[in-house]
């Protein structure tokens, strides 16, 4: 499990630069993220290992998390050589504007593949619900929705920007209740 690349982490970035979610042909995600590297853009692809069936064996292969989609972190002026590289048909838009992840969103799904944690797709997006925060282990600090799948524990990382969801496993004292006010303290809704 792990990251393509999570290249320019240690490299001074200007402040006008934020994480795209660009949209790449059907599995080209790899590639494209090899072809980001080389013309020197910071890209981010998600994998997840997951174990497939070949007539009579089995193997380990990193998939993209997100398939169809590969992260780039650039100025909106320099979004054109992103979308300029073979494989890349388009950013993500709202309209005909590009759409900025969330910054938050992306440093955790970094730090999230980094510590190779085990990790599945989520069957759907989730965007509201109690939000923990991790007070142990490798993903300290990261703020999540909690959720049990199979009679464990999962952190649910969401990224608003695709609707897509990954569910994190992770030990039952690693959490404690997240003390920043809820999506429905913020909106005034109440359950």
């Amino acid at each position: 499990m792990g990251s393509e690349a999570v290249s320019g982490d240690t490299e001074a970035r200007s402040s006008n630069q934020e994480w795209f979610a660009f949209r790449v042909r059907p599995r080209h995600e790899k590639s494209v993220a090899l072809a980001l590297r080389q013309r020197g853009c910071s890209e981010f692809l998600p994998l997840m290992r997951e174990k497939r069936k070949w007539a009579n064996r089995l193997r380990y292969v990193d998939m993209p998390m997100f398939p169809g989609y590969v992260f780039s972190l650039v100025s909106r002026t320099s979004l054109l050589t992103v979308l300029s590289t073979p494989g890349v048909m388009d950013v993500v838009r709202a309209g005909s504007t590009p759409i900025a992840a969330s910054r938050d969103e992306m440093e955790a799904l970094r730090l999230a593949v980094l510590s190779e944690v085990p990790m599945e797709r989520c069957s759907s997006y989730i965007g509201v619900g109690n939000t923990v925060q991790i007070i142990e282990g490798p993903l300290i600090g990261l703020k999540g929705i909690l959720v049990n799948v199979r009679k464990s524990q999962r952190l649910v990382l969401s990224v608003s920007l695709l609707c897509r969801s990954v569910l994190i496993e992770i030990d039952n004292d690693w959490v404690a209740p997240n003390a920043a006010p809820s999506h429905e303290a913020e909106f005034g809704i109440s359950f």
